[in-house]
């Protein structure tokens, strides 16, 4: 592995290797610590520092083969359960699609790269990460084909449907999230962490939906799924971008290079502020959502109160209107029509309702005969 030389204006983003001679940098750069009540001083990292963290975020030279394989073998694992996890509607077996999910780190080092002035790092990792995505896609489109409960008329299970419709909140998760992962990087005694970021900001589970949205002909809610996961890319790499460069990122950069750093930032502040739009949309939708849920809720109860509902789903973006209701109970005496006529008159809209029962027996125990 070869080392990278400073120039007049930095490191050399060319050069494939990851250390920095400390004998060639400034002397009292050597000196600085990640110091501080957070863990920053705003100075730049000592080699030894640089290295550490170049070395988790880049895979270069005889390490990049043995990387991308792990790479891709995660990838496939993650978007298969978690595909398997959304059309089940478990959220426990999401959760662990997203402990096994790899694109974190690539997406951290895009946002290294930047601060750096990397612009082949970026590349790389970028492609990575693009990589990585339609892998998932194509696994959770796989799954779409071969399920046939997807094709026969059921309805899309809320796991899915809520990585559909991204809002503003999920922006501010993945802001969140990127300056955590970042920091993580930083601070490796908090490398126990991470595992929990990636839980937060769930990446791959999004693009195993957008491939079973899209395998069943849902080409509006694939939209949705895939706006969150651009949402997430975009606000990783800038939070983390931004981390990096307060914990001494980029200290040894020209001006030419900086330049270049800031405006790769402006285009991805601009992107976030045009990704915000339909995110601020889908936040007032789905205020009235939960508008619509109530009345919903209400509806049934006035249409047969012995009723328990267990599953809620009112679907605004279809036309009709489709309204998801899984009813429990001792019997179900009234005709689903006339449910289906009062949804209608409260909520305005037309209505295509799916309507699920599931019966409750009932008996007592005697101590002379069988209940």
């Amino acid at each position: 592995m070869t080392t990278e030389r400073p120039t007049s204006g930095g490191l050399d983003p060319d050069q494939p290797g990851l250390e920095s001679q400390a004998e060639d940098l400034d002397p009292q750069a050597r000196s600085l610590v990640v110091t501080g009540p957070i863990g920053f001083q705003g100075k730049g990292l000592p080699p030894d520092e640089r290295k550490r963290i170049f070395d988790d975020l880049f895979f270069e030279g005889d390490r990049r083969g043995p990387y991308l394989r792990r790479f891709v073998v995660l990838i496939v694992l993650s978007a298969l359960i978690a595909a398997l996890g959304l059309v089940n509607d478990s959220a426990a077996v999401v959760i662990g699609a997203m402990l096994i999910a790899p694109l974190m780190t690539p997406m951290l080092g895009s946002a290294a790269a930047i601060v750096e002035g990397w612009p082949r790092r970026f590349l790389e990792t970028s492609a990575i990460v693009i990589f990585g995505a339609a892998l998932a896609i194509a696994v959770g489109f796989i799954v779409a084909v071969l399920l046939p409960r997807l094709h026969d008329g059921s309805p899309l299970s809320g796991e899915i449907l809520a990585r559909t419709a991204p809002n503003l909140v999920d922006l501010g998760i993945a802001l969140a999230a990127g300056a955590a992962g970042a920091y993580i990087m930083i601070r490796s005694e908090a490398s126990s962490a991470l595992p929990g970021v990636g839980i937060a900001v769930a990446l791959v589970p999004p693009l195993a939906t957008v491939g079973i949205t899209a395998g069943v002909g849902e080409r509006e809610l694939a939209f949705g799924a895939l706006l969150l996961f651009v949402t997430n890319l975009l606000a990783i790499v800038f939070a983390a971008g931004v981390t990096f460069s307060i914990a001494g990122f980029g200290a040894y950069r020209s001006a030419r290079v900086k330049a270049e750093g800031l405006f790769v930032g402006v285009v991805i502040v601009s992107l976030l502020v045009v990704i915000a739009i339909p995110l601020a949309l889908n936040a007032f939708e789905r205020y009235g959502q939960s508008d619509q849920n109530r009345v919903a809720a209400d509806v049934i109860a006035e249409w047969d109160p012995a009723l328990s509902i267990d599953r809620l789903v009112v679907n605004p973006t279809r036309d009709p209107m489709r309204v998801t209701i899984a009813l429990s109970g001792d019997a179900a005496d009234n005709r689903p029509e006339d449910l289906a006529s009062l949804l209608a008159e409260r909520l305005g809209r037309r209505i295509d309702l799916v309507l699920s029962f599931q019966p409750v027996y009932r008996g007592l125990s005697a101590d002379d005969g069988p209940a």
